[in-house]
């Protein structure tokens, strides 16, 4: 994984693109930009993540094909790690926590202890079990008022490998909390809805791609 690499290829003509789908058809690749390889257009970018071991192979098709291509991230291990960075150096309290992706493990720790750190203002509600016999569990933000008000549901996580999902999720009750009486609009919203937040539906996908570096 160390030398893994992000390619940006540009095809020009309606042959290359044929060409360099069935070059990402047959090849083990993961296709970042566009989707899926039937949207590839010519004068369009294509971005797509080589293990290390298909590297050379992969470049060295795509010169034969003429297609033009670049390296768009080099070093895609230091960049997860960086994105990884550990939470003894970034504490759960501190801004710059969310700035980062984290486990399911530390995003099981950091609802436990956000809900006990703004326990009027959070609930942590078990909703059941993944698969995989996770637990699932909905954070309800609001102020605790008697009036019934109208609710928004927020879930985070569906697809595995988008980790920015969870990552907006956490961030989202990390701001409501911080900035509830100091940010009109959040305590505009808050005075009239409660919040239902589900920081990761697909935990067992999500879990995943942290045990399995391969399908990152």
């Amino acid at each position: 994984f160390f030398r893994d690499e992000v390619l940006w290829a540009l095809p020009q003509t309606d042959k290359q693109v044929e060409a360099l789908q069935d070059l990402l058809n047959t090849t083990e690749v993961i296709l970042w930009q566009p989707i899926v390889v039937e949207n590839i257009q010519k004068a369009r970018e294509v971005h797509f993540y080589v293990g290390a071991s298909s590297i050379n192979g992969i470049k060295a098709q795509l010169r034969q094909l003429t297609i033009q291509h670049k390296v768009l991230i080099g070093d895609v291990q230091g960049l997860i790690e960086k994105q990884t960075i550990n939470d003894t150096v970034n504490p759960r309290r501190s801004s710059s926590y969310y700035e980062n992706y984290h486990s399911m493990k530390e995003i099981y720790h950091w609802m436990e202890e956000i809900v006990k750190v703004h326990s009027d203002l959070l609930q942590k509600i078990y909703i059941g079990s993944s698969y995989e016999k996770r637990p699932l569990y909905v954070l309800k933000l609001s102020k605790g008022q008697e009036k019934s008000k109208s609710a928004i549901w927020i879930d985070c996580g569906i697809h595995a490998r988008e980790w920015i999902s969870p990552a907006f999720c956490l961030w989202f009750i990390g701001y409501a909390t911080h900035m509830r009486e100091r940010d009109q609009i959040m305590t505009t919203l808050l005075e009239h809805f409660d919040f239902y937040v589900m920081p990761v539906m697909n935990v067992d996908g999500y879990e995943y791609t942290w045990s399995h570096t391969s399908v990152r």
